[in-house]
């Protein structure tokens, strides 16, 4: 039985993409971005870091909105006050909610995403509530930051990108834009599969809360092994 025949076998695991999948996935967000960004649409770069476990997401989260809200904080206190909200994520009820984040003019509502390899998301995400309030404490901010796991085929799994922005930098609506992959009959089932991490690849990279629209289209001109990436702005999607 295969990887990806093991993973279907159980409702409640979520397939993974080996590294030839991934490596594939990134390639086409990448194509992808690149073709965002000679549309003028902003693409932001990730900031790398390296040794990733919940402690330096914290300080990492706490290090960027200190920084881009001109405020004095000391990242020594971040584990203690971390581990007191780790052991109430059941309970933390104040982290603001995707739906209710909405774009403002001032700088005092942030927006954090964390990028991590899809092996690494599930276990990241539980915790990002805790993350977030922890960061609202230790810089005595007056909201909440939302702080978003995303999957990101371009990030390795020892590693996790970030990136700060102010709320009225993030778009809510989801993405005018949709992304069109033609494929061969060889690579359709895992282009597809594939399809939701290329879609949260695109969405962090160019800050949008919600994903956009990838469809993966079989095309017979397509030669075995390869692959197309098509961006359709709004004038062209029908």
């Amino acid at each position: 039985m295969t990887e990806a025949e093991r993973s279907d076998a159980g409702q409640d695991k979520v397939w993974i993409p080996d590294e030839e999948a991934k490596r594939i996935g990134a390639d086409v967000s990448l194509q992808v971005l690149d073709a965002l960004s000679k549309r003028d649409y902003p693409v932001y770069e990730l900031k790398k870091c390296a040794e990733l476990d919940v402690r330096s997401v914290a300080r990492e989260v706490v290090r960027e909105i200190g920084g881009m809200a001109g405020l004095e904080f000391s990242l020594k206190g971040v584990d203690t006050v971390l581990d007191k909200f780790l052991s109430k994520i059941p309970v933390v009820k104040t982290v603001v909610a995707e739906e209710e984040l909405e774009p403002v003019a001032e700088e005092d509502h942030y927006v954090c995403f964390i990028a991590v390899d899809p092996r690494n998301y599930r276990e990241l995400r539980e915790k990002a509530g805790a993350i977030a309030v922890t960061a609202r404490e230790e810089l005595d901010l007056d909201h909440t930051p939302l702080v978003l796991v995303r999957n990101d085929l371009c990030v390795g799994p020892e590693e996790f990108g970030v990136l700060t922005l102010h709320s009225s930098e993030v778009a809510k609506e989801r993405p005018p834009f949709k992304v069109e992959v033609l494929v061969g009959e060889d690579l359709r089932s895992t282009m597809i599969r594939l399809a939701r991490f290329i879609a949260s690849t695109v969405a962090t990279r160019a800050a949008y809360l919600k994903f956009p629209y990838v469809v993966v289209k079989e095309s017979l001109l397509v030669e075995k092994g390869d692959y197309k990436v098509r961006v359709k702005t709004p004038e062209e999607v029908e």
